[in-house]
């Protein structure tokens, strides 16, 4: 499994149920209003902007203090450097140690990244159920990427009981959020029945959503299901598509 690390932003997979992990670290004050003045700038402000801009030395002195003080979102940043050896010497335990203190102080994006560390035994023994109880939290905080993980190992019955209709739901949700690998699995759940009533209408417009943000096998799917459409079905499952596009995708851009 390829693990690809970013900084609040997508990721992508292949295949149907496959996951590609991305680490997450978040600033919602740099990300809308760009570039901080440094009077106004807390100590994690500056450190991400730092990360941002690959100066990793400075990233770690401004980060460290704020960590120190409380911060979980410093003690969030400060588990990334040290996974990904930025900055300082790399330690998947640290890593590991930093992601937790956030994860319980409550920080979605450290929750996230603890539930990837057990999933994937980065760091800590791999523990699927650990991994489940990290990403319902961060899914439950909202973030999309938990959402559709979690979706994953439920379908998959890693760590959990195994369930189709509860898997559609989280994949539903990330999917409305314009996560396209969950749109992707959303669309096999209903070509096969799998969880949500067989619709092979509902299967044509989701992979139709995905294949207009570039995800190839989608395209390739939603093509066979053309061919399976009646013109009239088809008509409704082109007009479905349109509906969500214009609902969905507006979130992706």
């Amino acid at each position: 499994m390829t693990y690809v690390f970013v900084l609040g932003g997508k990721r992508n997979a292949c295949n149907h149920s496959g996951r590609t992990a991305g680490r997450l670290a978040f600033s919602a004050k740099l990300l809308s209003d760009g570039a901080l003045n440094a009077a106004d700038a807390s100590l994690y402000d500056k450190g991400l902007a730092a990360y941002n801009a690959g100066d990793y030395k400075a990233a770690y002195n401004f980060t460290l203090p704020s960590a120190n003080q409380g911060d979980p979102a410093a003690k969030n940043l400060l588990g990334m450097m040290y996974e990904l050896g930025k900055g300082v010497p790399q330690d998947l335990a640290k890593s590991v140690s930093y992601y937790r203190q956030g994860a319980e102080q409550g920080n979605p994006y450290a929750q996230y990244n603890l539930a990837v560390s057990f999933d994937s035994g980065t760091g800590v023994p791999q523990n699927y159920r650990e991994a489940v109880r990290w990403f319902r939290r961060a899914a439950d905080q909202g973030i999309i990427a938990a959402q559709y993980d979690l979706g994953v190992m439920i379908e998959q019955g890693r760590g959990t009981n195994k369930d189709f209709q509860k898997a559609a739901s989280w994949y539903q949700k990330a999917a409305r959020q314009g996560h396209v690998q969950a749109q992707n699995n959303l669309a096999w759940l209903y070509e096969k029945g799998q969880g949500v009533e067989r619709n092979l209408v509902t299967a044509y417009a989701w992979f139709d959503v995905a294949a207009a943000q570039g995800f190839e096998s989608a395209q390739q799917k939603r093509d066979a299901i053309k061919v399976a459409l009646s013109a009239k079905d088809l008509r409704k499952a082109q007009s479905k598509s349109a509906q969500l596009k214009e609902t969905v995708l507006p979130a992706v851009n």
